[in-house]
């Protein structure tokens, strides 16, 4: 018995271990998704308008809840005002105890004068207690009013207003106590609609929602214009500048905004950023300026050429020779889908390059040894080590498919050997040049 308890616990949480990765690879997934499918402007968007939303849509609660205060306490000393002018109209006439046709007319009378008033109920205080003496609703007048009602209108010292529903509508009712002397002798009551309430209260929300939505766009563009003329295009144009310096074009400069004034310190973090960067593409273009000039560098992917791939891998067969270190190279041939135009084989080429270079070790030197094939070299890299290298680029071949949007297919495979088998120079570079081909560099 133990023994399937312990089992049925156990897939329990083999179960919840399952969905638990699940969610975490959704998360991921939904994560990676919007950050890199997403551009900075819809990043900078939403959060401002979410923002935006927020205050606007916290500001009119506030305002709604006061305006329905506000317009509550209107109408409720409005119903006390009509309370105190029928029961004074009434109390004047000094039939309270009774009723009488007169009374009824006093009433309707009252009825026709207040558009806002459905009913008038007057009770008066008998020997049995409150009875309903004269009434809107003929059907109370006689009535003896519950204990509960008598209990709450005989305490009455005050004009009381309070909500009550009849017959599933919503009324004010006005409890107003009339005295002779000292005593209590009867209550009105005065029953108004909520209808021109409610109406006035609709009206003035919606009002109140259109002027939200609106505040609520030009606030939010507002900001958004601001944050996007602070941050967001110097970031596009810093982009920008970084896709045509990937290009191996170091002629762009990054407009810091507007013209400095001379002995102005400059204290703003983007500008400050932008005059490193444009100081940054200037040393890159200089330098690889200097190393084309020794022919080091292929001019067109900015890779090493086929010339000094030689000179680096004949040191590194002779260092490896003498202490047993071993050698690979990743072999990456390219090919352009039919179709491509010279201009997308340009980008297939520059982009294929700025991959190796980004994703392989600093110390793993990358040259262009063909029109479509790049060499990278891996120092003191056993042939595994080599091999797992060409896996991973291989599973950045999908990525680099997604940004590109053109139809290629990249092949990576991996060569090595140790120190004391290596074989000759001569027969790696065969191997590794197709044969008819010069160094395009």
């Amino acid at each position: 018995m133990s023994e399937n308890v312990e089992d049925k616990r156990a897939e329990e949480q083999g179960y919840l271990a399952r969905v638990k990765h699940r969610l975490k690879r959704g998360l991921m997934t939904l994560s990676s998704n919007i950050y890199y499918r997403s551009p900075l402007k819809i990043k900078i968007l939403v959060p401002v308008f979410v923002i935006t939303l927020s205050v606007i849509g916290i500001l009119a609660w506030l305002s709604l809840t006061s305006l329905h205060t506000t317009i509550a306490g209107i109408y409720e000393q409005r119903a006390r005002s009509v309370a105190n002018v029928v029961s004074k109209s009434l109390q004047e006439k000094a039939y309270i105890l009774y009723y009488s046709d007169q009374l009824e007319h006093d009433i309707n009378t009252l009825m026709t004068r207040y558009d806002s008033i459905v009913g008038i109920t007057v009770s008066g205080v008998t020997g049995r207690g409150l009875r309903v003496v004269a009434s809107t609703d003929s059907s109370l007048i006689g009535k003896i009013l519950s204990q509960e009602a008598q209990g709450t209108l005989l305490a009455l010292r005050d004009v009381r207003v309070r909500q009550v529903r009849v017959g599933g509508e919503a009324y004010l009712r006005a409890d107003y106590p009339l005295f002779m002397d000292a005593d209590l002798v009867g209550v009105v009551s005065v029953d108004m609609s909520l209808a021109e309430q409610q109406r006035y209260v609709n009206h003035l929300s919606l009002e109140l929602g259109l002027a939200s939505v609106i505040g609520f766009l030009v606030l939010g563009f507002l900001i958004y214009g601001i944050v996007s003329l602070i941050v967001t295009r110097p970031i596009l144009r810093l982009a920008a500048a970084a896709e045509s310096v990937s290009q191996r074009n170091y002629g762009v400069q990054v407009s810091t905004g507007p013209v400095r004034q001379a002995g102005l310190k400059v204290r703003d973090e983007m500008a400050r950023f932008i005059d490193v960067f444009n100081l940054m593409i200037k040393v890159i273009g200089s330098r690889e300026q200097a190393l084309r000039d020794v022919v080091m560098l292929d001019e067109e992917t900015g890779t090493y050429t086929f010339s000094y791939f030689q000179r680096l891998l004949d040191q590194e067969l002779k260092k490896g020779a003498r202490y047993g270190h071993p050698t690979s190279v990743l072999i990456v041939d390219i090919s352009p889908g039919e179709g491509a135009s010279e201009e997308d084989k340009k980008r297939l080429l520059q982009a294929t390059a700025n991959l190796l270079i980004a994703k392989l070790r600093s110390v793993d030197p990358v040259f262009r040894v063909s029109e479509q094939r790049f060499v990278a070299l891996l120092p003191e890299t056993p042939l595994a080590g080599a091999q797992v290298a060409s896996r991973r680029l291989s599973d950045q071949v999908a990525n680099l498919n997604a940004e590109m949007g053109l139809d290629f297919t990249i092949s990576v495979r991996a060569g090595g050997w140790s120190g004391q088998e290596a074989p000759s120079l001569k027969d790696i570079l065969s191997s590794i040049q197709p044969a008819g081909e010069d160094d395009p560099g």
